[in-house]
């Protein structure tokens, strides 16, 4: 739409107008709209020709320059150089910057240094509320669970043995979770049907999980961090060479790695089952995370002797396994440890609490 008129008035009546609609005004286009052949459209990153329009001041420069003009966007012309992230809204409306040192989450800009529920990065959630300099304040149990289940054989979406290992993979609050995931030695197939019965747990709450892989025992004790992880799952280790485990675990209690990030409110879980070398309970052991001597198979239906416990929440008792579920001999259910799920109290599940 162009806007004449031949008297004043009008004139002036007609420019406000075209100023909230689409047509150039003055020279310039209303805020949120750039100049496209001598019309105005709504700004966008892209503006149809791969890169920001350079009459978009409203989303870079904030001056009326394209916030960059070659230099990096950081030296005088509008502030280009702090922009961090830009977006466009569903309705393909006008973008949205967000500004250093706040990031985009969920379509609004926070502050990653500050933000309890994004601290350091999207979705990282402090328990302690507090957030300063991308850290969460405060000291957060940590917690250690071990699982004497095998999930080559998957057991379905609802069932006691997919609950407990959602539940303990599920303690963080942060969405999406970020998880390592150990998988030198381990049955492909297990690792599958163990994360897929998360994930789906995951959805029906709501959330996302993010699974990263890593084959390497030193990769663990290295990068294995709070402000970048949630959760160490340590699948079942089943084709690892005789006294191999005992050795990854001797190593991962002496980087210091693992017990920094448990302190700091992390989340260990240890798979283990009735198949291969079955030396998970030296790794745990020799890891400092759970002590355990000795495992056994056992068939027949378990019980839930802690249906209170975060781990047990939800589990129906009794309940059969799937094949090669092992008991542990492992500390005492007293204190900081819980037998979650047994037989015969024997323990199957167990959680450690680490204060």
């Amino acid at each position: 739409m162009r806007c004449s008129s031949k008297v004043a008035t009008a004139l002036a009546l007609a420019l406000v107008a075209c100023a909230n609609v689409n047509s150039v005004v003055g020279g310039a286009c209303a805020d949120g709209y750039v100049e496209q052949d001598n019309t105005c459209v709504p700004a966008s990153p892209n503006n149809g020709d791969g890169g920001p329009s350079q009459n978009d001041g409203q989303a870079m420069g904030g001056d009326g320059s394209d916030g960059q003009t070659g230099d990096g966007g950081g030296t005088g012309d509008g502030g280009g150089g702090n922009t961090t992230t830009t977006t466009l809204n569903n309705n393909n409306g006008p973008s949205f910057a967000c500004f250093a040192p706040t990031i985009l989450c969920s379509g609004v800009c926070v502050d990653p240094t500050s933000d309890p529920d994004n601290c350091g990065s999207c979705g990282h959630v402090c328990p302690s509320n507090s957030c300063v300099n991308s850290t969460c304040v405060g000291s957060a149990p940590g917690h250690v669970v071990v699982i004497g289940h095998d999930y080559t054989t998957s057991p379905s979406n609802a069932s006691s043995q997919a609950r407990v290992l959602s539940n303990a993979t599920l303690l963080p609050a942060s969405n999406p979770l970020r998880v390592m995931s150990y998988e030198e030695y381990s049955n492909a197939t297990a690792v599958k049907n163990a994360e897929a019965l998360v994930d789906a747990e995951a959805k029906l709450l709501g959330r996302t999980v993010s699974f990263v892989a890593t084959t390497s025992s030193s990769t663990v004790s290295s990068t294995i961090d709070i402000t970048t992880w949630d959760v160490l799952l340590v699948h079942d280790q089943d084709s690892a060479p005789s006294g191999t485990l005992g050795t990854i675990g001797t190593s991962w209690a002496t980087s210091g790695t693992i017990a920094t990030f448990l302190q700091a409110g992390g989340v260990v879980i240890v798979l283990t089952g009735g198949t291969g070398t079955a030396e998970m309970p030296a790794l745990s052991t020799n890891a400092s995370l759970l002590s355990i001597t000795a495992q056994a198979t056992i068939t027949g239906s378990l019980t839930v002797l802690a249906p209170a416990d975060a781990i047990g929440s939800g589990v129906v008792s009794p309940y059969i396994p799937k094949p090669n579920t092992v008991s542990l001999t492992t500390e005492p259910d007293t204190g900081n440890v819980v037998w979650v799920v047994a037989q015969s109290g024997d323990p199957v599940v167990v959680h450690k609490v680490i204060p």
